[in-house]
């Protein structure tokens, strides 16, 4: 199919277009000049236009002159520690409710939209598409969650099929620096350690390469509506940088804070079933063997930015979860 995908360059979403074009896909991508270096490695015909997507009328004579048969819409304000929050997010869900209306006007037949677990009533624990309330907390998981109540309803009237790839916890080789895993690898690596501060929490970690696959099988399947996109596994924090501390051999540069009272759910994981049962999709990579190669990734980098303390993912600030 002729495939469009925004925020194709980002770092799920250079893993979507490398995906796509191993399938035999013809991708295009609409994204900023500025995330050009993940594009670099990817097959020479992938087909990229630099746009801002807040640029409206280019943005619909683009889609226009694409005339996608699918489209997959991941472009986001991601900044690490300020999106929760940000204003930006509002920007976000006008550009993209724009972007829907080229899609229609140009005769796309499907839309993927990416939302966020963060969309979620997280006092629930394990989320569920059918059964858990969305009550998001911060203005990132409103955005997220308005936007995808609107698409639902005007994609319906224009008779355009719209899937909702609600994302959890990612990680994998391009992450921002200042999220937990890289954040705890780097630490480490650089011998000024690592504090994590919610040892104890529950998450549900999925590698992106998993993530971009799960994605694009639901972007070219007949399922609609919301699908989690995650392993369906709950990860112990403290496990999980354990793990990477031994992988770098600097366990000793590990601390863990004394855990707090809160109120803040400790653990979330998602209910996968819709995924597997619907969708047909399973996780294919081990969680150890792929934070060995994060890991790896990481070491390999010339000039790796090395924060050495612990980042507010650690406090579930959102900052874990995917661009």
């Amino acid at each position: 199919m002729r495939i469009l995908v925004t925020g194709g360059a980002g770092f799920v979403g250079s893993q979507v277009s490398r995906t796509l074009m191993a399938q035999g896909h013809e991708v295009h991508v609409l994204d900023a000049e500025r995330t050009q270096p993940r594009l670099e490695k990817l097959a020479a015909g992938l087909k990229r236009h630099l746009v801002d997507l807040n640029d409206h009328e280019t943005v619909r004579m683009l889609v226009s002159h694409i005339r996608p048969e699918c489209a997959i819409h991941l472009a986001w304000y991601t900044m690490p520690g300020k999106y929760w929050t940000a204003p930006e997010n509002l920007e976000c869900v006008t550009a993209s409710l724009r972007l829907a209306e080229a899609l229609v006007f140009a005769g796309c037949r499907r839309l993927t939209g990416v939302g966020s677990c963060a969309e979620y009533d997280w006092r629930y624990g394990y989320l569920s598409e059918s059964h858990t309330p969305l009550r998001p907390s911060s203005l990132y998981g409103a955005a997220k969650n308005a936007l995808r109540q609107i698409l639902e309803a005007r994609l319906a009237l224009a008779g355009m099929e719209f899937a909702w790839a609600r994302l959890f916890y990612l990680y994998g080789p391009g992450e921002s620096a200042e999220r937990l895993v890289p954040s705890a690898i780097l630490g480490l690596l650089n011998g000024t350690g690592f504090r994590c501060t919610r040892g104890d929490f529950f998450s549900d970690f999925l590698h992106v390469e998993d993530a971009a696959g799960a994605i694009c099988s639901l972007a070219v399947s007949p399922v609609t509506g919301a699908v989690n996109i995650a392993s369906g596994l709950p990860t112990r924090i403290r496990d999980l940088v354990t793990e990477i501390a031994q992988i770098v051999g600097r366990a000793e540069g590990l601390e863990f804070a004394p855990e707090q009272q809160d109120s803040e759910s400790r653990f979330l994981v998602a209910d996968t079933n819709r995924l597997a049962r619907e969708v047909g999709w399973r996780p294919r990579f081990d969680l150890s063997a792929r934070l060995r190669q994060t890991c790896d990734w990481w070491k390999a980098q010339k000039e790796p930015s090395i924060t050495g303390t612990a980042p507010p993912c650690c406090t579930h600030s959102g900052s874990q979860l995917a661009d």
